[in-house]
């Protein structure tokens, strides 16, 4: 995550924030007492994001509340409408209808306004989705959240046409390819480097290789699935849950910048091997995450109607994730590692893989990974 610049003043007066406070308790008598600001962290946009809350007076006496407002300006991201990371897609899915076609276990927070600021510079103002229960999830409420993901990917398929704005987010395989095509040579160099070797180790770059070269007989069989609508972005940090007395906890959604077409099962990619590179998981329960989420994908579409053949979502799930975490990624970032690494002093500390689980778990997911683009070989071969 990124911290709140802390050069970034929040200006508020009760004019702007007394319409917002009487919109959160829902009650247009609400008179505003007192607020106050605090910095949360924001995602890997930079986004500044930060809680305003307080109390107000109102019939039945003094109230507290809060709200989230996520300040989104144009030096974010792109400005290509259809990259992963055009910095105004957040507030146009807002402005859009799409979150309103959401099933009812999967939740976005609610947006109470969008002001425009100065210099292109737009705050969302948002309900709090504060967890009551912040305990670590289970991996069966990853297999939950992916029931709820699949049900809303269903739909696409069975019932709803996908929405045709100019700005989503579009498919990135062949950009990732593009981006890696450089770096796919220096991976054998790579091999006894010593920030890359526990993650190499034995077959590893002859397995990520000849998954490269075989990544147009991949990308034909790849244009033949079905495409839906996706968040894109289902990593843990993007979870919550939001528990319902008597039913099964719904699954909080946040963070829709990157929202687009996805092909079928790319949705299960970002909250496996994604959620992965956050949570610290024991290395022979990988296999039973990646289990949990795509059963829990399965019955999601069955719920929303899809009939089709699951080796199609097993393809597409296991060929992506495969295809982009376990060539494209590596080959994208380890030469820019090992190049920053060279260009440092020979005291400076070595810059370190970012993994909750270690040098061991990241190792683990990338073997995973490989053998997932081993199975997606032989369902393509097959479909």
């Amino acid at each position: 995550m990124t911290a709140i610049p802390a050069q970034h003043e929040l200006k508020l007066d009760e004019a702007t924030l007394t319409p917002l406070v009487r919109a959160v308790l829902t009650n247009v008598q609400a008179h505003l007492l007192d607020w106050s600001v605090q910095p949360l962290e924001g995602g890997f946009s930079g986004a500044a994001v930060y809680r305003i809350h307080g109390h107000a007076q109102t019939a039945d006496g003094r109230q507290p509340w809060s709200l989230i407002v996520k300040v989104i300006t144009p030096a974010l991201g792109s400005k290509e409408p259809t990259a992963w990371d055009y910095w105004k897609r957040e507030v146009l899915v807002y402005q859009s209808e799409i979150l309103a076609g959401l099933p009812e276990d999967l939740i976005a927070p609610g947006c109470f306004a969008i002001t425009e600021q100065v210099d292109d510079e737009f705050w969302i103002w948002l309900e709090d989705m504060a967890e009551s229960n912040a305990a670590p999830w289970s991996l069966a409420r990853y297999g939950l959240a992916a029931r709820h993901l699949g049900q809303w990917n269903g739909n696409f398929l069975v019932n709803a046409t996908l929405p045709s704005e100019p700005w989503w987010r579009s498919a990135d395989v062949r950009q990732r390819f593009a981006q890696a095509e450089p770096g796919i040579s220096h991976l054998p160099t790579l091999r006894d480097h010593p920030l890359f070797a526990e993650l190499l180790p034995d077959d590893t770059v002859d397995r990520m290789q000849r998954l490269w070269r075989e990544r147009a007989q991949f990308l034909a069989a790849l244009d033949r699935l079905p495409s839906t609508f996706c968040h894109r972005d289902s990593v843990s940090r993007n979870l919550m849950s939001r528990p319902r007395p008597g039913r099964a906890e719904a699954t909080v959604v946040l963070d829709w910048g990157m929202a687009g077409y996805g092909l079928l099962g790319e949705e299960l990619v970002p909250l496996f091997a994604g959620t992965l590179q956050f949570v610290a998981v024991e290395i022979e329960r990988i296999a039973e995450l990646e289990g949990l989420i795509f059963a829990g994908y399965m019955a999601g579409l069955r719920a929303a109607g899809w009939q089709g053949d699951e080796r199609l979502v097993r393809f597409g799930f296991t060929a992506l994730a495969a295809l982009k975490l376990g060539v494209a990624d590596p080959a994208i970032k380890f030469p820019r590692v090992a190049q920053r690494a060279a260009s440092l002093p020979a005291d400076a500390e070595p810059p370190r893989l970012l993994s909750p689980g270690g040098y061991a778990q990241a190792a683990a997911l990338q073997i995973h990974l490989l053998d997932m683009g081993d199975e997606a070989r032989s369902l393509r071969d097959n479909l």
